[in-house]
Formats: C-alpha cells, sequence, structure tokens
C-alpha cells in the first residue's frame, strides 16, 4: 500500500464547486431577504384608474418594481428580435447597405482550387 506524494482535494472543495449554482442562488436569496428586512419602512401604493391600494414595506415595493422592469425587459427585447428575424426572413426586403449575401463577382469560381495549375505538382 503506497502513499501517494500528491494530495487530493478536500470533499468541502469538490462540493463547493459541484453545488456551486445552488450556493449562489442561496447567496443572492439571502441578500434579497436581507435587503426586505432592512427597508421596512411602510408604504401606501395606490393605482391609477382606482384600480385598487397596497400597503406594504419599502423593500417589497422595491423588489416587486425590479421585477416588474425585468419582465418588460424581456418582452421588449423579445418583441425587437422578432422583427429583427421578420426583416431579415422576409422576402419583400432591401438588403441593408454595406451587407451583400451575395458572392462577389471578383471571386475566384468555385472549382478554381480542382483546375489550378500552380502550386504543388503531383507525381513527381
Amino acid at each position: 500500500m503506497s502513499m501517494s506524494p500528491y494530495k487530493r482535494r478536500g470533499s468541502f472543495i469538490r462540493n463547493f464547486w459541484i453545488y456551486r449554482r445552488l450556493v449562489g442562488a442561496a447567496i443572492v436569496l439571502g441578500l434579497v431577504l436581507w435587503f426586505m428586512i432592512s427597508n421596512n419602512a411602510a408604504v401606501k401604493i395606490i393605482f391609477p384608474f382606482g384600480l385598487g391600494k397596497l400597503d406594504s414595506t419599502t423593500g417589497v415595493v422595491i423588489l416587486i418594481s425590479a421585477a416588474c422592469g425585468s419582465v418588460v425587459t424581456f418582452l421588449i427585447m423579445t418583441i425587437l428580435q422578432a422583427f429583427k428575424r421578420y426583416e431579415r426572413n422576409g422576402t419583400n426586403r432591401s438588403e441593408p447597405e454595406g451587407r451583400s449575401y451575395q458572392m462577389d463577382e471578383d471571386r475566384p469560381p468555385a472549382d478554381y482550387a480542382a483546375k489550378a495549375t500552380e502550386g504543388l505538382k503531383h507525381g513527381g
């Protein structure tokens, strides 16, 4: 039974690396909880057009506002990407300046390499 001169990593480091996303999520959720607890001033929100009233704390209101902003940003980016994809794949589109999807006329033909005589000689 020979002892290896190399030390194995400890199981704590290996487990931390395996569960790094779970640990990261726990840290983020802990920071969110701390943010909600530290911002606990009472606020009253009155929605426009008589849609309702809400009594909450500033931490909760800020987090809900941030979540709503993220959802709206996601929806806008999705719509913009769909429009770009539609423009790119559309049949009645004009090509943007500086972008040509056709082969340039000054390029050699596709079988140029097979017909070329310069370069290495075969067989001899």
